[in-house]
């Protein structure tokens, strides 16, 4: 992506290897796991991140947006969601409080 902004830390973790194994080499040294975290500063995200980003399903956050309860924006043919307009939708259910009870 150009023009986009972003670091990347890299972990390396040591997993301890139990202390009793089958079949285990003596010599055998603990397995690493090379983890890369990078930072997520895009200004637009797609329906699937934005959905990920409040932990619902696509079809749950296209609802939301047809009625119009979070901001969305055309970028050609793709529909694209602000970062700031997840931030509103948040600020504002947490304003109104929590709704009746989908059972009740």
């Amino acid at each position: 992506m150009t023009g986009a902004r972003s670091s990347t830390t890299t972990l390396l973790v040591a997993v301890p290897v139990p202390a009793r194994r089958p079949r285990a080499a003596p010599d055998e040294m603990p397995q690493l796991i090379n983890l890369t975290v990078e930072a997520d500063d895009r200004m637009l995200l797609t329906v699937s991140d934005a959905a990920r980003r409040l932990g619902i399903s696509r079809s749950l956050f296209y609802e939301l947006l047809t009625a119009g309860e979070i901001e969305s924006i055309h970028v050609g043919r793709l529909r694209r969601i602000p970062v700031q307009a997840l931030a509103d939708y948040v600020a504002r259910q947490r304003a109104t409080g929590p709704g009746p009870a989908p059972w009740a």
